[in-house]
């Protein structure tokens, strides 16, 4: 959820001791000052500044699959020499992402700032990240949304009391691409999007096999990583929630409030979990997109997401086959091969 997939960050409840209670609708506003030394307060800014500016992305541009950069250059398909050119020197943004129709190819930069005077440096600094990169495929410009995000937080008490959120969100054009080469950039980046996801959930092979299919360069060894991505996936656990027909097979993990837990977890150990007030959630994302994605379908992934239904009003889902799902008395995940 944040930079990376928020599964690996079981203790989300910690915002609700850091604001302050101004309901539902109202601004993001914090307490007080987020620490006292300047380190501190940059880290926490710019950690909460990704939280703030995903939902950002996710509620107001329909984006749901996000890849992170990081501070390397990601192919997204080495034969096909579809990737992330970089332009100048410095931090590289923090995602790639698209739509879950497989449209919208975005770079996006959030920050976080306290600043007195506003947002609008923190801005600017976006901005100039943002533009560090180009997405090509055979070596032409692909055309994506640059998005600069930044938060200037509220506090209740001993700093500026109003909360800012200033966007800059351009159209770059880029060059004429073949659809083909678009639907597979688009794939590739769902590719690391699930392999992101289910890394600290315990399926690190799968992920790995993911990732190696995404950057494998020759043709001739594809085969194998392909049978092998496909083996392991059928050879991971599958989460069902119980009595639920309208959601299948989950590829994921139980995460708590003290982070994902590595063991499997019995029907009557995720209600003591819940009674113990941990907040259990199985986090996962539906084994046919994956298989989908492996197999490098883009219309049937465009397909399974668009199909995806709630099983009730608990259970939320990311729009790009990803489910968290509140574990307790009466919802809860029976766990198959």
């Amino acid at each position: 959820m944040l930079q990376t997939p928020g599964a690996a960050y079981g203790a989300w409840s910690i915002l609700d001791a850091l604001l302050a209670p101004t309901g539902a609708g109202t601004p993001f506003v914090f307490r007080e000052p987020l620490g006292q030394a300047r380190e501190v307060k940059v880290a926490l800014s710019g950690l909460f500044g990704r939280f703030v500016a995903r939902a950002y992305l996710e509620r107001y541009f329909n984006l749901s699959i996000f890849a992170h950069l990081g501070s390397r250059i990601i192919d997204l398909d080495r034969r096909r020499r579809i990737k992330v050119k970089r332009l100048s020197r410095g931090d590289l943004p923090d995602w790639i992402a698209c739509a879950s129709d497989l449209s919208s190819l975005s770079v996006a930069e959030a920050k976080g700032c306290h600043d007195v005077g506003g947002p609008a440096k923190a801005l600017a600094r976006a901005w100039t990240q943002a533009g560090r990169i180009d997405v090509t495929a055979q070596d032409r410009k692909v055309t994506v949304k640059r998005i600069a995000i930044a938060t200037r937080w509220g506090m209740a008490a001993a700093g500026p009391a109003d909360a800012y959120l200033s966007v800059r969100d351009p159209v770059d054009e880029g060059d004429p691409i073949d659809p083909t080469e678009k639907d597979t950039l688009f794939v590739r980046l769902l590719r690391l999007h699930i392999a992101n996801l289910i890394k600290p959930l315990g399926h690190a092979e799968l992920a790995g096999a993911l990732q190696r299919l995404t950057h494998q360069p020759f043709a001739r060894r594809l085969p194998d990583d392909l049978n092998r991505a496909r083996a392991l996936l059928d050879a991971a656990p599958v989460g069902e929630l119980e009595k639920a027909g309208s959601v299948g097979g989950l590829i994921g993990g139980i995460v708590t409030r003290a982070g994902p837990v590595d063991a499997d977890v019995a029907p009557t150990d995720q209600e003591a979990l819940a009674r113990l007030d941990l907040r259990p959630v199985f986090v996962g994302i539906d084994r046919d997109l994956i298989r989908a994605a492996i197999d490098a379908e883009p219309q049937a992934v465009r397909s399974r997401i668009a199909d995806t239904v709630s099983p009730d009003e608990f259970a939320r889902s990311d729009r790009a086959g990803g489910w968290i799902i509140p574990l307790g008395e009466e919802r809860r995940i029976i766990r198959s091969t």
